[in-house]
């Protein structure tokens, strides 16, 4: 029996994303960049998976910010200008980063990035 691991799943969705675009290209005849056909497609994804607060169901612990319900907005962009990282400065660390969370507005490194928003 045929095993399927992450790597191999991974590798798949990679196969079929190229696949949609060569067949995308050969349809509308134009040249599209692979990036340009991807980044589309990732925004249509992500925010087709967001939650709606409106039917989650509710818990006795409290409201959860809005910022951890768009889990999806949360996207790291370069910025022009170096500031501090905030879970480093938390953790009484000097690290200097350009990249800051569009949802946030937090400047993160990227090593600080996932692990402060899980």
């Amino acid at each position: 029996m045929l095993q399927v691991t992450d790597q191999s799943y991974g590798f798949m969705q990679i196969q079929f994303l190229v696949n949609s675009w060569i067949t995308y290209c050969e349809l509308k005849h134009r040249k599209t960049p692979l990036l340009d056909f991807i980044v589309p497609l990732a925004e249509a994804l992500m925010a087709s998976g967001k939650l709606n607060p409106q039917y989650q169901r509710h818990r006795g612990t409290g409201r959860p910010s809005k910022t951890s319900l768009s889990v999806g907005d949360h996207l790291p962009v370069t910025t022009k200008t170096q500031r501090r990282c905030g879970k480093c400065e938390q953790q009484k660390k000097e690290s200097r980063t350009k990249i800051m969370c569009t949802m946030c507005n937090v400047p993160l490194c990227t090593d600080c990035f996932k692990p402060f928003h899980s």
